[in-house]
């Protein structure tokens, strides 16, 4: 029986992300977030489109990675492979940041982010929707205070990019969050 698309996602993410971790004491292997992103884009959001879920679970390999999109596009098709290159944030260059400090390569970073958030369709905002809800969940326990604040802050305009109607019950559970 032929493998379906959730399940060369998982098995592309999977080989992606072996060897890698996620943030904090004791930290879970890196693909737990991706299967994380996508069962809660199932699960809270409701979305049962299995191109959007393979999305899911592959938002972070271009990101994490050398993968490129054709390489994605060549196992699961240019669908997935558009999908995850509109969830890859773009990184500001070294001339880019040059001569700014932490705080102001944040805020640099965070505008692109939030640029990037808002020329995207609404389909991939439900993704981004998942993967911040499964980011902020883990943010309480990983962050200090004072990183905390100020991602917690980045949700709240995320919030008020993306609408409300682009997915209710993902919106809904991140603004119990904050």
């Amino acid at each position: 029986m032929p493998k379906g698309k959730l399940e060369l996602a998982i098995e592309f993410a999977s080989t992606i992300h072996a060897g890698d971790y996620r943030d904090g004491d004791c930290p879970l292997p890196y693909i737990t977030h991706p299967i994380e992103v996508m069962s809660l884009l199932r699960y809270v959001g409701g979305v049962t489109d299995e191109n959007l879920l393979a999305i899911a679970c592959l938002h972070d390999v271009m990101e994490e990675s050398d993968t490129t999109e054709a390489q994605i596009s060549e196992v699961l098709g240019p669908e997935i492979a558009a999908g995850v290159k509109a969830l890859t944030r773009y990184e500001p260059s070294e001339s880019e940041r040059e001569g700014l400090n932490e705080e102001q390569i944040w805020s640099l970073r965070s505008g692109i982010l939030l640029k990037e958030i808002s020329e995207m369709s609404a389909e991939i905002q439900s993704v981004k929707l998942a993967d911040r809800l499964a980011n902020i969940r883990q943010a309480k326990v990983t962050r200090k205070p004072k990183k905390l604040a100020r991602y917690m802050g980045q949700t709240t305009e995320i919030l008020r990019l993306i609408p409300k109607a682009v997915n209710p019950a993902l919106w809904k559970a991140i603004s119990d969050e904050l």
